[in-house]
């Protein structure tokens, strides 16, 4: 979606589509299964979970299919993901949990992306909820304040790719409620991993190993790239 709304390059629009309806193809509509419906994470025997990657994610790429080709039936899906996720996955203290399987028990995990996602559904195909919803207490403030990952020691134990799509959402939400709630937070993330996991030598980044991973290093790129962007241009990277 990215790459089409750039260059307008309609093989990209092509296999966004193809994608989407292979994501639908994974909804879950077997009656003997707790909590019907939601998108499997796999395709594959050994695993049975819906977790919230692979139904808000999906959502997020419904919505923008929509607002791009006016066809409701993408906006239907996008929001009969969201709503499952909602319903299924979103804890007492409006966190999401990683996924259930198909006998409806929870793994309740915090991860930093699965709190990020959400809010650009909201931003963009609900924009009430940017306000009524996520600011005041929702998951964007309180993953801010690092409160419910403290079992998990921090958004600093997160994945840097996971925490880009979450720091890049948050700039989302204020550009829509402005603000500067979160800025300050990403920055300070930013400036930390800069002072701890860059290699001066290369200029490259390390997290954990001898390893520098693509998606690593275009992760914090990412993070990079988003606080130059001024608040009123944050929509322009969705």
């Amino acid at each position: 979606m990215q790459r089409y709304l750039t260059d307008r390059d309609p093989v990209a629009l092509g296999t966004a589509k193809q994608i989407f309806d292979l994501v639908v193809s994974g909804w879950d509509s077997d009656p003997k299964h707790a909590s019907l419906g939601g998108i499997f994470w796999i395709q594959a025997s050994w695993s049975t979970d819906r977790n919230t990657v692979s139904n808000m994610p999906a959502a997020e790429l419904g919505v923008r299919l929509y607002q791009i080709t006016g066809t409701t039936s993408y906006l239907d899906w996008a929001l009969r993901m969201y709503h499952w996720t909602n319903h299924n996955l979103r804890r007492p203290d409006r966190l999401y949990s990683d996924h259930l399987d198909r006998a409806g028990t929870i793994e309740p995990a915090v991860w930093s992306y699965n709190q990020g996602v959400p809010i650009d559904v909201n931003v963009s195909a609900l924009p009430g909820n940017a306000r009524s919803e996520i600011p005041g207490g929702g998951p964007a403030h309180r993953l801010c304040r690092h409160g419910p990952l403290r079992h998990q020691g921090g958004i600093s134990t997160q994945p840097v790719s996971f925490n880009s799509i979450y720091f890049k959402n948050l700039m989302l939400l204020e550009s829509a409620t402005g603000g500067s709630t979160y800025r300050p937070a990403m920055q300070s993330y930013a400036d930390s991993v800069w002072a701890v996991n860059r290699d001066a030598a290369t200029g490259l980044f390390h997290f954990g190993g001898d390893h520098t991973p693509v998606i690593d290093q275009a992760a914090i790129v990412q993070i990079y790239a988003v606080l130059v962007r001024a608040p009123p241009r944050q929509r322009s990277l969705h």
